[in-house]
């Protein structure tokens, strides 16, 4: 039983580990996805780190609550607008919807949809990290629709990714999707009423032919 028991601390162990740092109030996951649509990124922090990265002055030290949301929300919505600079092929890309909530745990969820990203490099530069403790961290996963783009963890002071992308938005020496224009093969050729009356007339006459030559030497 002894393996047995130090298996289950050791998992138990990791457990507790991985549920400490998934509420690590400095660390921050933001997942990136391009779709037909553009670009959409999903941030989730802590509120006491939403306080420490969007607010200013008194506010910025609160250790906020639930309830606290609706308060802060336009300063939360001004945060989330400059969170990332976005830019492809060094052009800024244009953000087309804001949306922000409270997650299950009560963390801040902020959603943002981009212009979608044709041109290379696609970078990323998370701006409100630079205002957190140089601890803070954002795990940045950048997706395209068919392929892995890239992933890193941003910390304050280095808190830029570039990713080279095809015009695709894709990782770099990923073929296009497989399309076809050539016309459906035709069906293969069924005989014509014509011809099946002929053939069935055929097999007619010779059952006749060898029906007279059984009878004839029968009764010969």
């Amino acid at each position: 039983m002894r393996p047995i028991t130090i298996v289950l601390h050791l998992a138990l162990g990791l457990f507790v580990s991985a549920q400490a740092s998934a509420h690590d109030p400095f660390e921050i996951t933001s997942d990136a996805h391009i779709d037909e649509r553009g670009l959409n990124v999903h941030t989730s922090m802590s509120l006491d780190t939403a306080a420490g990265t969007c607010l200013s002055g008194a506010d910025r030290g609160r250790r906020l609550a639930v309830v606290d949301f609706q308060r802060f929300r336009p300063a939360f919505e001004a945060c989330a607008r400059d969170y990332y600079a976005i830019t492809s092929g060094g052009k800024v890309l244009d953000l087309r919807s804001v949306l922000l909530q409270l997650g299950v745990e009560g963390d801040l969820e902020m959603r943002l949809v981009y212009a979608r990203p044709a041109h290379s490099p696609l970078s990323f530069d998370a701006l409100g990290l630079k205002r957190l403790a140089p601890r803070a961290g954002v795990v940045l996963t950048v997706t395209g629709q068919r392929t892995f783009l890239g992933q890193k963890l941003l910390r304050p002071d280095d808190a830029r990714l570039d990713l080279p992308i095809t015009e695709d938005a894709e990782a770099i020496g990923t073929s296009a999707p497989a399309t076809s224009d050539a016309p459906p093969p035709d069906p293969a050729p069924r005989p014509s009423s014509g011809r099946l009356g002929a053939r069935v007339l055929a097999i007619v006459v010779t059952l006749l032919a060898l029906f007279w030559v059984v009878r004839r030497f029968t009764t010969t």
